[in-house]
Parts: C-alpha cells; sequence; structure tokens
C-alpha cells in the first residue's frame, strides 16, 4: 500500500486519569480567563469612566464645591480633594487592571500548554476551541 511513515492517529484513545485531569484543568482555567476578561472589560470601564470625571473636574470653576457620589449617598468637597479622590480611585482601578491581566497572561500561557499537550495525545479527537 502507501509508503507514509506517519502512523495513523487512533480513533479510539484510550483517556487515562492523567488525561482527564488535564482535561478537567483546561475546562477550569478556559472558564476562569473567560471571567477575568469580562472583570477586566469592567475595570477599564471604571477607569474610563473616572478618567472621565477628572476631564470634567477641571472644567469645573475653583471655588465651586464638588458633589461626590459615596454609594448611595453625595457629599460636598472642594475641587482639590475631589480631584486627590478620582486619582486615588484611577489609581486603584488601573492597579487592578493590571493584576487581572498579569493572571489572564499565566492562565493563557498554561492553557496553550494544556492545548498542546492535549492535541499531541489526541489528535482530531478532541476539541479545545471554544
Amino acid at each position: 500500500l502507501g509508503g507514509s511513515t506517519m502512523p495513523e492517529p487512533e480513533d479510539d484513545v484510550e483517556v487515562r486519569l492523567e488525561d482527564q485531569k488535564a482535561i478537567n484543568k483546561f475546562g477550569r482555567l478556559n472558564t476562569r480567563m473567560n471571567e477575568l476578561e469580562d472583570e477586566l472589560k469592567e475595570k477599564r470601564s471604571l477607569y474610563d469612566q473616572l478618567d472621565d470625571a477628572a476631564n470634567e473636574l477641571i472644567l469645573a470653576d475653583d471655588d465651586e464645591p464638588i458633589r461626590v457620589a459615596f454609594g448611595e449617598c453625595y457629599f460636598e468637597t472642594d475641587k482639590d480633594q475631589a480631584d486627590e479622590l478620582l486619582e486615588t480611585q484611577k489609581e486603584k482601578a488601573e492597579a487592578e487592571a493590571k493584576a487581572i491581566e498579569d493572571e489572564l497572561s499565566t492562565i493563557k500561557s498554561t492553557l496553550a500548554m494544556l492545548k498542546q499537550q492535549l492535541y499531541s495525545r489526541f489528535g482530531n479527537n478532541i476539541n479545545l476551541e471554544a
């Protein structure tokens, strides 16, 4: 027949315990990655809102009191204090976004490793795409 030196992929590959653990880990990490991507969108949106508020604050009169929302209530403060509060919140949102990006990076590299490992074992018999 053919002179092919590549082995035919098996149609029925046995799933070992370590394979099942890798598949489960891939599923958990994939779910976590999707959650983190949603969280990252929220943090970036919050940062953009805070940045817009800071830009609006620049246009405010220096002697005009600024109303700041805190939970379900408002309090008045001066422009400098409001600016300081916004900058603190922006820094916090930026730091949280950075932490999420770092965790996402780690998860994506682990997923790539697991995907390579599982595809090398199961070939076309497994689908790890979304």
